[in-house]
């Protein structure tokens, strides 16, 4: 009989990036007023995703908390979530970012990538 011995949750990659706007929310508990920032979407699991900005965030020494509006597949998503990492490549920024999903956007996200793996649009690692 095959176990399954995977801790971390699956990762579905995107075979194109998915754009869509991120509003800074809150800088070390300070609330923030953002402007949308043009960002890319690389890859998520249930419980966060990985990121692509044009500009760098100082994530590596503030707690900087996020919101992500998107659109994947039908439904659109709102998620929020903090950022945990990023590094520089090919003069982009990515960042890991940790989701705070609600049950019911936690239901809805599943149903897009589902519907996306349907589609043939993601890579299940």
């Amino acid at each position: 009989m095959l176990h399954n011995r995977r801790k971390s949750p699956f990762r579905y990659v995107l075979k194109q990036p998915v754009a869509f706007d991120l509003f800074i929310l809150k800088m070390n508990n300070q609330h923030v007023t953002s402007k949308p920032i043009e960002a890319m979407l690389l890859d998520l699991s249930r419980s966060g995703c990985r990121i692509s900005l044009p500009v760098e965030i100082p994530a590596r020494d503030n707690e900087v908390h996020v919101s992500i509006s998107m659109l994947l597949h039908e439904q659109p998503l709102q998620m929020e979530g903090k950022l945990q990492w990023h590094r520089e490549e090919a003069g982009r920024f990515h960042y890991g970012v940790h989701l705070d999903v609600l049950s019911f956007s936690r239901d809805q996200l599943l149903r897009e990538l589902r519907l996306l793996a349907s589609k043939d649009r993601i890579i299940i690692t």
